[in-house]
């Protein structure tokens, strides 16, 4: 069992579909601790349904175990570039899945102006490219992994460590500073931190996405409300956030609490290795990722089909591999209505 890179349609939204794909993508993986397969031999163990589940999406990598032969044979393929795009895609499965599990280095692309010095003092600023990722360490030792198409910039001065996210999304490190704190504005929020680890994403309604994967974080306001505080009072804390939860926050209040597993937190955070991962999130939330890291644009008609679960993991930007992994695996039909410009219908 290997080919991280298949896509498949899960019959129903059910618990044990969902973990099935997560445990199904860890062991691809190839990191499971001896732990790990213990908790997973637990859980395959504790029903019928959890076995069988498990049992549906293995059976999508048999036969797909000679990776070193299927990386040849992608290499070897020689595929005009000018073709049109929907023959471009049409490829056999094995060489999909080869490209599908190649995983390559995160370019630096990226246009920044930096202004450089190991004083307190600092100011830069970092932008990625569409399908780009970065990784930048800053002078007292935090590091940041910047997504695609995002922008940051960063001033550090004698008693704050400032970020403000312009564009995008980004992984935090930070170094621990207590005379320092870490502040990242983003929106209408900050999200304050002295020594952990956490992503923040900004989306289009300009409200903030936070998952914390160690230590703690405070959200507040980036503006006082009006009457109750002076321009400079310190923000009104509106909650802290501890490793393991997640929250959509805007303006002075959070929109959605939820709690998430170390394994999600993993899979969530699979775009630092360049991978996107999925287990059982609507095909219309997976077009809409799948779009950040492509010029592309994918269209889902139909709200049945835009309701379809999808579990898998695949290489970012592979917008190809994507539609053509999805055609194999549940007969979705992928139209190229215009350059750049592809439709997803349901099968006739």
């Amino acid at each position: 069992m290997t080919d991280a890179g298949n896509i498949y349609l899960l019959p129903d939204p059910k618990k044990s579909e969902a973990e099935a794909a997560e445990w199904a993508a860890r062991l691809e993986g190839g990191e499971m601790t001896p732990a790990d397969h213990a908790a997973f031999a637990r859980w395959r163990g504790e029903s019928e349904q959890n076995h069988d589940a498990f049992e549906r999406f293995s059976g999508l990598w048999d036969g797909l175990d000679r990776l070193e032969d299927l990386n040849a044979y992608n290499a070897a393929e020689d595929v005009p570039m000018k073709q049109p795009f929907l023959r471009r895609v049409a490829v056999a499965l094995p060489a999909l899945a080869a490209v599908l599990l190649a995983v390559v280095a995160i370019g630096a692309l990226i246009n920044r102006d930096v202004l450089e010095t190991r004083s307190p003092r600092f100011a830069a600023d970092y932008q990625t490219k569409v399908g780009g990722q970065e990784i930048v360490t800053l002078p007292d030792g935090s590091k940041l992994t910047l997504n695609t198409d995002s922008r940051i910039a960063t001033e550090f001065t004698e008693t704050e460590r400032r970020v403000k996210l312009l564009r995008g999304e980004a992984f935090f490190e930070v170094a621990h500073d207590r005379s320092r704190p870490f502040s990242v504005y983003a929106g209408n929020g900050i999200v304050r931190a002295v020594g952990t680890a956490f992503s923040v994403r900004l989306n289009k309604a300009n409200k903030l996405d936070v998952m914390v994967s160690e230590g703690r974080v405070a959200l507040s306001a980036a503006k006082p409300r009006a009457g109750t505080q002076s321009a400079s009072s310190p923000a009104r804390t509106v909650m802290e956030l501890t490793a393991g939860q997640s929250a959509v926050f805007s303006a002075e209040h959070v929109e959605i609490l939820e709690h998430v597993t170390p394994n999600e937190i993993d899979r969530k955070l699979s775009w630092r290795v360049g991978m996107l991962a999925f287990a059982g999130e609507p095909l219309s939330d997976v077009v809409d990722e799948v779009g950040r890291y492509s010029d592309v644009d994918i269209e889902v008609r139909g709200d049945e089909l835009r309701a379809m679960p999808i579990a898998g993991y695949f290489k970012a930007g592979e917008v190809e591999g994507f539609v053509e992994a999805l055609h194999i695996m549940t007969g979705v039909e992928v139209t190229e209505v215009a350059p750049g410009h592809l439709v997803l219908s349901a099968s006739k």
